[in-house]
Order: structure tokens, then C-alpha cells, then sequence
């Protein structure tokens, strides 16, 4: 049940108006089902998969708070980030290992057909960063199983984030308040900017990103066009769902982490990542990159622990050599950032354009296609041949420039500052439009986050 859906529009209407007139005791129960009820519409089978990352992650807290030694609670740690991890090696990362295994010895493997757990990568995550703060005495161990397995589960995050920590949603989820009046009118906004994002523009872009990735002799200037285009695709696509959770949390009466701050104004790589998927950077930072000692032993120990941060980043996006690269590329420039001092200032068109380029690599199918790719960027243009490849005809070019010019409006949505109402009719009609134009059409644009 994705969220660009009727159906699920008509689940969460229906869940709103069940929440509000349950009693408050019974709450957690309701979203509980409701949460298992949208994940196994994806698949049933695998709703064993995080119920049973619910149970190993929920006993190794308890553990752990029980545990009398320094010892026996690193075996519960260990127990828990074991189990996570080899859910992770085995659905997203056996193929992708045991090719490159066999292929050290000179040898081609055949991948197993695997399917995906959808949102394993956040919700494994999510119940990482649980055990590991119980671990380190940051909050106790949850009792209720209920409880914690809503916290895991929480139907409007699930599936791809924001990457939540239990001593901030564990709380509103048990308190189970009643959604306020300005918590509804957030909610609308939030969701209403989430759909234009993806419906509107994210949807848009994505024929034409199609198109040119798919070429087999893609021209210069196309592919700028194409990289520029999914730039905006992919912070639409990802942004939109972020805001679409946001705002059906809030309907719950219930606040979730905001995960993207106008990351494309950063003036530095690491602003940039400050900015961009914010959950999972300070995931990476409070668990990854301080541990490892961060910056407090040096430049040395603080440029190792970032690219090892960024490789599992990327790793972490993806069992692609493209995504260990793309990762590698901004681990390489947020280390140059650190030892050449670079603070925020003006270099914001330099690290647009940085990140213009990496999402090249983020893009491509093989590392081999992105060659190809930057090979045709870089080299002279035929533009009406890559003007003949975008097939992008003048109603279309005119609807996505309109659309692209929506994103500071969207920005004041997010941010709850006032807009005349007559602006949120424009885009609440702009939604439905593009809403029957897909229908009218057959497809979906499934979110691409989804595949991580």
C-alpha cells in the first residue's frame, strides 16, 4: 500500500477517524493492527521478517537491562546488531557478495531470486539504534512488547523513515494524546506539499530522467539535463514521502523527526549532508561516526571515521558497486572539507554541482553505464540529437517548470509559515489532476526509496 495511492488515503482516513474515537488505552492496539495491516498489504509472508526483528531486538533490550556484567551485555549487543546485520547480508547483500566473491576467483554468479523485505534497511535501523541506547544506559528497556513493536512498526514511517529514536516517539505513541486542532491543519499541510512534491514534480521529471538513462549512446547535454532533473526528482520523490509521513503522524496527534532541510542551498558537502536525509546522517553520526572517535582525536581519526561513515552509506543505499562509489565520492569530499578547514560561506554553486555530478553515479544501473554517462557529459554536444532524446515536447517543458518553480512555496508549507488559501487550492487541484492523469494512464511512480 504505497502512499500515493487512493487506497491508502482511504487507510488513513479510516485510521484517524478509529484513533479519535477509541479510547486512549486501547490506542497502541489500534495502531499496532493498523501498522501490521499496511505492511502486509506489501507482502504477507514477510510481515514474519520485522516481527521477528521486533522479538530478537525487544528480548536483547531486556536482556541487556538485566544483564549483571559489562560482559554479558555486549553479548546481548552483539546478539541483536548480529541478527539485524545478517537480516540485511542475507535479503539485500548475499547476491552482491557472493558476486563479487566468485568474481575474485575469475568465475560469474548466478543470483538467487530474493525478495526484499521493503524498508528492512530503516526499520532494522530504528531497532539498532533502540538496543544500542539501552545499551550505553540512555533510556530503559521497554516492558510492554505492544509498545515496542508499535515503535518498530508505526504505520506513517515504516517503510522509509524518518529513522526514528525511541526516547522521542516511544513516548507520544504510549501516551496516545489527542490530536489538537493545529496538529490537523499541520498534518493537511505537510501531506498536501508531500503529494505535489511527488505527484507533481517528482512524477514529472521521471520520464525524461528515464529516458536519457536508458539511451544506449546518450548525448552531453541531455544528460545534464537528465542529472539537473533527477537532482529534483529524487529530493521530491524522497522529501515528498518524508512530508507525507510527517503529516499523517501529526493527524495522530503524534510528531515525527523532520528528515530534509533545502539541502541543494548547502554551501559545504557536510552542510549538504546536515541537510539531506537527516535521520539517516545522525543515525551514522551517534552510532558510527563518534564511536569511531569523530572529531575529537585528530584530523586523521576524523577523515577515517568519515569515509568509513560514507562508504557504509552508500553500501547502506544499495548492493551496487554504483552506490559504493557514490558513497566513496562524498566520504573523499567531505574529508577534503576537513582538512583544507572549509567552513560554510559561499560556495554553495560548488557543492551543487558536486552533488549534481554524484547523483549521476547514484543513478546509473553499472558502474560501466555512469562511465558512459560522464564520458557523454564531458564531451562535445549534439544538442538537437539530445534534444531528439528527451522527447520532451513544449507542454511538458512548461508543466515541470512551473512545477520546479513551486519549491519555495512548498518550503513555506513545510515550515507552517502563513499562505493564502487560494494557494493551497491551486495545489490541492494541482494534486488531483496529476492524481487522475496517473490513474488515466495505468502507472505508478513507486518511491525510489523504497528500494533501500
Amino acid at each position: 500500500m504505497s502512499f500515493d495511492t487512493p487506497g491508502y488515503v482511504l487507510f488513513l482516513c479510516a485510521a484517524v477517524l478509529l484513533y479519535r474515537v477509541c479510547p486512549r488505552r486501547f490506542r497502541w492496539a489500534l495502531l499496532l493492527a493498523a501498522s501490521l495491516f499496511f505492511y502486509a498489504c506489501w507482502s504477507p509472508p514477510l510481515t514474519l521478517v520485522i516481527l521477528g526483528v521486533v522479538g530478537l531486538t525487544y528480548g536483547c533490550g531486556l536482556g541487556i537491562e538485566k544483564a549483571r556484567d559489562r560482559k554479558r551485555k555486549k553479548v546481548w549487543l552483539f546478539m541483536a546488531a548480529a541478527g539485524c546485520a545478517g537480516l540485511l547480508i542475507w535479503f539485500k547483500y548475499f547476491n552482491f557478495l557472493a558476486s563479487a566473491l566468485y568474481g575474485m576467483f575469475g568465475s560469474t554468479w548466478t543470483p538467487w531470486s530474493i525478495l526484499l523485505p521493503v524498508g528492512c534497511s530503516f526499520y532494522t535501523f530504528q531497532a539498532l539504534s533502540y538496543v544500542i541506547d539501552v545499551y550505553r544506559g540512555r533510556l530503559p528497556a521497554v516492558r510492554h512488547p505492544g509498545h515496542y513493536a508499535l515503535y518498530i512498526c508505526f504505520f506513517p514511517q515504516l517503510v522509509a523513515g524518518p529513522i526514528e529514536r525511541a526516547d522521542a516517539l516511544l513516548p507520544q505513541l504510549t501516551a496516545a494524546q489527542n490530536p489538537t486542532r493545529p496538529d490537523t491543519v499541520r498534518g493537511l499541510k505537510l501531506l498536501l506539499s508531500g503529494y505535489f512534491r511527488k505527484l507533481v514534480i517528482a512524477d514529472l521529471a521521471a520520464p525524461v530522467v528515464n529516458r536519457v538513462f536508458a539511451a544506449a549512446n546518450p548525448e552531453g547535454s541531455a544528460v545534464l539535463l537528465a542529472a539537473i532533473l533527477f537532482s529534483f526528482q529524487i529530493y521530491c520523490d524522497f522529501a515528498g514521502y518524508s512530508e507525507i509521513a510527517q503529516g499523517s503522524a501529526y493527524l495522530l496527534g503524534i510528531r515525527l523527526r523532520r528528515n530534509f532541510d533545502r539541502p541543494y542551498l548547502a554551501s559545504t558537502m557536510r552542510a549538504f549532508w546536515r541537510r539531506w536525509h537527516m535521520s539517516l546522517t545522525a543515525w551514522f553520526t551517534d552510532y558510527v561516526y563518534i564511536p569511531l572517535g569523530g572529531s575529537r582525536q585528530g584530523k586523521g581519526r576524523q577523515v577515517a571515521a568519515t569515509l568509513v561513515v560514507f562508504l557504509l552509506s552508500g553500501l547502506w543505499h544499495g548492493a551496487n558497486w554504483t552506490f559504493v562509489l557514490w558513497g566513496l565520492w562524498h566520504g573523499l569530499l567531505c574529508a577534503g572539507e576537513i582538512l583544507l578547514n572549509r567552513k560554510e560561506g559561499k560556495g554553495w554553486f560548488v557543492t551543487a554541482v558536486l552533488a549534481l555530478l554524484s547523483w549521476v553515479m547514484f543513478r546509473a544501473q553499472s558502474v560501466g553505464q555512469a562511465m558512459t554517462l560522464y564520458s557523454a557529459l564531458f564531451s562535445p554536444w549534439n544538442v538537437p540529437a539530445g534534444l531528439a532524446l528527451l522527447q520532451l515536447d513544449g507542454a511538458d517543458a512548461v508543466c515541470l517548470a512551473a512545477a520546479l518553480m513551486q519549491l519555495p512555496l512548498l518550503h513555506r508549507l513545510s515550515q507552517n509559515e502563513k499562505t493564502n488559501d487560494m494557494v493551497y487550492f491551486v495545489l490541492a487541484v494541482c494534486v488531483l489532476i496529476a492524481w487522475f492523469l496517473r490513474a488515466a494512464g495505468g502507472g505508478a511512480g513507486a518511491f525510489i526509496y523504497f528500494q533501500f
